[in-house]
């Protein structure tokens, strides 16, 4: 089986955040933009940014906020032509060591229920392939550029419909 290596990285240890909030700010270079891009199947990423805050919750879980800035270029899907698109996004995970601290009534902090938990074994995250993948989830699926209209062919010929073509072919 081949080893997926994520294009940015950023693994942390979370046995090193202590009771202080530990704040990161990352920078995509331009090679990896090239491979994120490649990744994506879209035109290009011109630049990506993120900060991110992890914060301790308890001993066995772990708050990260995290927000993101990418310029990236779509192919406008009326046009074809390729534009340029900003992204700002932010998300917010609760990583956990335990699925048995979520059951326990005395470790559940009230504030956490509405995020999203991730369950950990090896104490490590990614933020970098963390902020790719929610990158990838802000990529518009259908992108049009700025002023891009469709304008479907009207044909002042009446159209015939599907069965009135079938009809000339039944038997008479």
């Amino acid at each position: 089986m081949k080893k997926i290596i994520p294009e940015f990285s950023y693994i942390v240890d979370l046995n090193r955040i202590g009771s202080d909030p530990v704040q990161l700010n990352m920078t995509a270079d331009a090679q990896q933009c090239r491979a994120l891009a490649d990744r994506f199947g879209i035109v290009g990423i011109n630049a990506l940014s993120a900060h991110a805050v992890l914060k301790r919750i308890n001993k066995e879980r772990v708050h990260l906020y995290a927000d993101f800035d990418a310029k990236v270029v779509q192919q406008c899907v009326i046009t074809l032509e390729p534009f340029e698109q900003h992204i700002k996004e932010c998300f917010s995970l609760v990583f956990s060591q335990s699925k048995e601290c979520s059951t326990r009534l005395n470790e559940i902090d009230l504030d956490m229920e509405e995020e999203e938990i991730e369950y950990i074994t090896d104490n490590k995250i990614d933020i970098g392939e963390l902020v790719s993948e929610y990158l990838s989830l802000a990529l518009d699926p259908f992108p049009h550029s700025p002023g891009a209209e469709f304008k479907p062919e009207i044909s002042s010929e009446k159209q015939e419909n599907a069965f009135s073509v079938l009809e000339k072919l039944k038997f008479k």
